[in-house]
């Protein structure tokens, strides 16, 4: 293997492996990344369209699905996409792609955001940026569309086994590598997540702003982000509050309550101003492995309520920065919310702290973060760039 602690060379060349958009977060990477190296050539490479492209191996991996869980895993699209992205047939066709086509000679080091396949390369060092471990999501996800096969676990233990360091979104995943899956606490690191959606223009910090009491959703899968269970604690709230609204922005449920206007998928600017003019953010999720959309929140100086699943009790600091609840409890829901906007003064506390913690997670700390184990020495020292969850 290379000595990559060795000095840094004039120039890295590192292979940076992807799978699709990753709900933009690769962009962020990628670009991120560029910044604050420029020194690295970095090469990029998605998965998703090269499968997209190889129809004989897309046979293949639908037949290994099959053999794997069996016909039921053709009795709906949700349940085929999650399936196959969790089956030693993709894992293998993915990862042969990686080895198949790139020189391990010609790279100092390979980056792969996510953990569905294994981008490691012969003889250099591979880096691993994931949200998500699969035995984070058994519980929610398992009566849905089973559990993966222990196959596949075997392959997921396969990349981190490989892998130089892994860096994860938050605390609790990091925390399950070591305790679950056996990874050294030294190779694995929780470097947070940075924000999409950004101020273009100051963000307000006065009471009036809270006093609108205007609450905040913005997701895409409306039952999985807790929809139905914030519109129960709003119109409880609403009996305390009757001034209270609510803005849903991302999907469209049929919601006929006073008080709640829905306004669909947006483009990010105008996204950025329903941020602008919110007093308080809620998306009480039932699966949530980090939520970059609290960080976003976050940004614009909002105090957020939430549930405690996943890591975003990591993010939302309880009575600092806002609450969290237990999930699938309205009437919890409805008294964190109350809590927070009855008194414009404390929301003005929560949603200044709220801003002040934000500006730690940003992309191009994210990268530095990532970085900073790359081959050579690091830029700066790593545990000034560490995350103070």
């Amino acid at each position: 293997m290379k000595d990559f602690l060795a000095v840094r060379p004039a120039r890295l060349r590192g292979l940076m492996v992807i799978r699709g958009s990753f709900s933009h977060i690769n962009a962020q990477v990628e670009a991120a990344l560029r910044r604050v190296r420029p020194d690295i050539d970095l090469d990029v490479i998605d998965l998703k369209k090269e499968f997209k492209e190889d129809i004989l191996g897309q046979l293949r991996c639908l037949l290994g699905v099959q053999r794997e869980y069996g016909l039921s895993s053709w009795s709906s699209k949700d349940m085929l996409r999650y399936r196959l992205a969790r089956s030693q047939a993709y894992y293998r066709a993915a990862s042969g792609s990686v080895r198949d086509r790139f020189d391990p000679a010609e790279y100092d080091f390979t980056l792969q955001t996510q953990s569905l396949f294994n981008a490691a390369l012969p003889g250099i060092p591979n880096f691993v940026y994931t949200d998500h471990v699969a035995r984070a999501g058994m519980s929610s996800l398992q009566g849905q569309f089973g559990a993966p096969s222990d196959g596949w676990f075997a392959c997921e233990r396969q990349i981190y086994a490989q892998a130089e360091h892994v860096f994860t979104f938050g605390p609790k995943i990091r925390r399950m590598l070591i305790e679950h899956y056996g990874l050294a606490s030294e190779r694995a690191t929780a470097i947070g997540a940075g924000a999409s959606v950004l101020p273009q223009r100051p963000v307000e910090i006065s009471p009036e702003r809270y006093a609108r009491r205007r609450i905040l959703f913005v997701g895409v899968d409306w039952e999985r982000k807790g929809g139905p269970e914030l519109v129960e604690a709003f119109e409880l709230l609403r009996k305390r509050l009757p001034d209270v609204t609510l803005t849903v922005i991302g999907c469209s449920p049929e919601i006929e309550v006073e008080g709640v206007e829905v306004l669909g998928r947006l483009p990010l600017e105008e996204v950025a101003e329903h941020f602008h003019e919110a007093s308080c953010f809620c998306m009480p999720s039932r699966l949530e492995p980090f939520g970059v959309v609290f960080v976003e929140a976050m940004q614009f100086g909002l105090p957020v309520v939430s549930t405690d699943v996943g890591d975003i009790a990591s993010i939302v600091v309880e009575d600092e920065t806002g609450h969290v609840v237990p999930a699938r409890d309205p009437a919890a829901l409805s008294e964190a919310l109350f809590r927070t906007l009855s008194m414009p003064d404390r929301a003005q506390r929560l949603g200044a702290a709220a801003k002040d913690r934000a500006a730690q997670f940003t992309w191009d700390a994210v990268a530095q973060r990532i970085a900073s184990h790359f081959p050579g020495e690091p830029a700066m020292p790593r545990d000034e760039l560490e995350v103070a969850w």
